[in-house]
């Protein structure tokens, strides 16, 4: 008998031991990302709309992305203040293993817009050589909706935001005009616009990352992310997200 314990007791660390490394496995292949973005409704509301698809596919859990709460930043280098800032349950967001902000270049919008400044120190202190520091950067020059108007069409010429979203509202009702009637610059920031903006460009998606990579591609090893307009590395996180279905 006493040794049959001896085995049992063997036979559970044995186990124990398994159900470790298997655990470890499974939050290896669970990938976890924290976002902070420059706006409070449209561009979360996007990448949500995303999550939210992987999670009801059983891809990702509820707790592999995090959108970090707009805390009232919305130039570049607050929203980078504002991903750094981040701590939930004595989580901070060094423990990610990718960070992102996502900003607009907003060179003039409305009399107001972001400074060449503030836009490139955003840019320069998120890289760090260190992993656990490093932040990726999601940037449109000019602004996000850019990613929405490339769903369209390839755009090479300088367009600030106010052409870009008119644009792409008259896209968007052409499309669909039962649901984009009534869309306006001010009511394409809504939650419930965005929704349906996700849902009606998710099929043009793959035309979208083409024209945003052909985009970089054209300003070749001298892209300059503050003055090259239009440009854009949405994408980049979109893909990232979207490679997530493979895990």
């Amino acid at each position: 008998m006493a040794r049959r314990r001896g085995g049992d007791k063997l036979f559970q660390k044995e186990k124990e031991k398994k159900d470790f490394r298997r655990k470890n496995a499974d939050k290896e292949l669970v990938k976890s990302i924290i976002i902070a973005c420059e706006d409070s409704v449209s561009s979360p509301t996007y990448f949500q709309m995303i999550i939210d698809n992987l999670i009801a596919q059983k891809k990702i859990t509820p707790n592999s992305i995090v959108i970090v709460p707009h805390d009232g930043y919305t130039n570049p280098t607050g929203v980078l203040k504002n991903l750094k800032n981040y701590n939930k349950n004595g989580i901070s967001y060094k423990e990610y293993e990718y960070k992102w902000i996502v900003i607009d270049r907003d060179s003039d919008y409305k009399g107001g817009g972001h400074s060449k400044k503030d836009f490139n120190e955003a840019l320069s202190n998120a890289k760090n050589k260190r992993r656990d520091l490093h932040i990726d950067v999601a940037y449109s020059n000019d602004s996000f909706e850019l990613w929405y108007l490339l769903h369209f069409d390839y755009r090479n010429t300088p367009i600030m935001r106010a052409e870009i979203i008119e644009k792409v509202i008259e896209k968007l009702k052409n499309l669909e005009p039962h649901i984009f009637s009534r869309l306006t610059q001010d009511s394409i920031k809504e939650t419930n616009y965005t929704k349906h903006i996700f849902k009606a460009l998710l099929n043009f998606q793959d035309i979208a990352i083409r024209n945003a990579k052909r985009l970089l591609d054209s300003y070749g090893a001298s892209h300059n992310p503050e003055s090259d307009n239009p440009s854009t590395t949405v994408h980049h996180l979109v893909i990232l997200l979207n490679n997530l279905k493979n895990v």
